[in-house]
């Protein structure tokens, strides 16, 4: 998308150790090759770990608890590399985080955001998906990611704090309408209400 994850504009991600709870997308996905028949599978319950962390093999998005299939296995909203992919988990998890235990979607997402060793573009992911939570959650969790070192996680944590009403997210996303990468621009533009050429094309991290 061009974000800059690093205090160095421009730069690419920085090898970083992965947090170990993103390990275990590869693991489940594998443990569900490796256990699971060919074919079909009816879509299983929607659980928090599954929505945003996905995980087991699939032919289609139906046969996913978020949704989202690629490449033969389920995806969460965290793998989500694209807004449209995102875009496919969100009313899931939007069901998992009105049901009963919903809160554990908030502590998930709370966890992957704390973790500052882990992968800054999944990490401004988790920020993204409190846009999805009842507006509280973004209020209570986000305003002190608006300073966070990595690029990615203050533009997701300013555009879901705006979506949520708060002044402050949408201080912090102006700063972005002048981004360098047009793909941010169009972004912050487009969640701050500002005309966009319709012509764009989808955008991706």
């Amino acid at each position: 998308m061009g974000f800059s994850p690093g205090s160095t504009p421009g730069s690419l991600p920085p090898a970083r150790p992965r947090r170990i709870v993103i390990g275990g997308i590869l693991a489940a996905s594998l443990a569900a090759l490796a256990c699971t028949g060919g074919g079909a599978r009816s879509r299983p319950t929607a659980d928090p770990e599954s929505i945003l962390w996905g995980g087991g093999r699939c032919q289609e998005g139906a046969e996913c608890a978020s949704g989202l299939c690629s490449v033969g296995l389920c995806l969460g909203y965290l793998a989500g590399s694209s807004e449209e992919a995102r875009a496919t988990v969100a009313p899931a998890l939007v069901q998992v985080a009105v049901a009963p235990g919903g809160e554990a979607v908030e502590t998930f997402l709370s966890d992957a955001l704390s973790d500052r060793s882990s992968d800054p573009f999944v990490r401004g992911r988790a920020a993204d998906a409190f846009r999805h939570l009842p507006p509280g959650a973004a209020v209570r969790v986000l305003p002190p990611y608006l300073d966070d070192p990595d690029e990615p996680v203050r533009f997701f944590a300013a555009r879901a704090l705006a979506a949520a009403g708060d002044a402050r997210g949408r201080d912090a996303l102006a700063r972005f309408r002048d981004h360098p990468a047009e793909a941010v621009r169009l972004l912050a533009r487009r969640a701050l209400g500002d005309p966009v050429d319709p012509g764009n094309p989808p955008v991706r991290e």
